[in-house]
């Protein structure tokens, strides 16, 4: 099944007659000529805004003319990682890092505890978790973030320019984790979007895409 497919996708200026495939299951790259085209993306993907023309197609989800129920139900398999961590303000760190389970529902407390203790562990975490996120460190944060993306299971989880702006170590530590959280799932597909393809290089990815002033190249 085809994870992601645009058919000549025009929208906000942005794109112009965009049209790319990324296969069920791969690990892919998606370079665009700048931050605002990798943010449209991310909302078009999640049916957050609409195209101008075209049709965007996720998880065999199309999106022209989809209901609020099915968007809803769409995003309930797709997680994303955002540059910034995506965090609440102004709830704390543990707050954030277990909110899909808490909305969710499907787990009993205790199972949310030892689910949100054990991914904090394997991403090698340190800090309180009782503060609130906005003094952390963007890395912290992007940490949080994908220890939050990695609690609800996607069969789709989107890394947006997450590894610009962090050290080389901090970039490895995400990429290896990232990886290893791709291949634990059959059939995951995972989705690193940037505009700065430098900050993906040494990655061996499945699938590759890159819009070069709107077009596919």
């Amino acid at each position: 099944m085809e994870a992601v497919r645009f058919d000549r996708v025009t929208a906000d200026s942005l794109l112009e007659n965009v049209s790319f495939v990324i296969p069920g299951g791969a690990l892919a790259s998606l370079v665009t000529p700048k931050n605002e085209a990798s943010e449209l993306l991310v909302r078009l993907m999640l049916g957050m805004t609409t195209a101008d023309a075209g049709r965007v197609t996720v998880l065999g989800c199309d999106l022209t003319g989809v209901s609020e129920d099915e968007v809803f139900g769409l995003r309930r398999r797709i997680s994303v990682v955002h540059p910034s961590g995506g965090l609440v303000s102004n709830l704390k760190v543990w707050e954030n890092l277990v909110l899909p389970l808490e909305y969710q529902g499907s787990k009993a407390p205790a199972e949310i505890e030892k689910a949100g203790l054990a991914v904090l562990r394997r991403l090698g975490y340190e800090g309180r978790l009782m503060e609130l996120p906005g003094p952390l460190p963007l890395y912290k944060k992007r940490l949080l973030g994908l220890g939050r993306a990695m609690l609800s299971e996607p069969e789709l989880i989107i890394y947006s320019g997450i590894l610009t702006g962090i050290s080389g170590e901090e970039r490895g530590l995400i990429v290896k984790t990232a990886l290893e959280f791709h291949r634990e799932r059959e059939g995951r597909t995972s989705i690193f979007i940037t505009a700065d393809p430098q900050s993906i290089g040494g990655i061996s990815f499945d699938a590759k895409v890159s819009l070069i002033q709107g077009g596919v190249a």
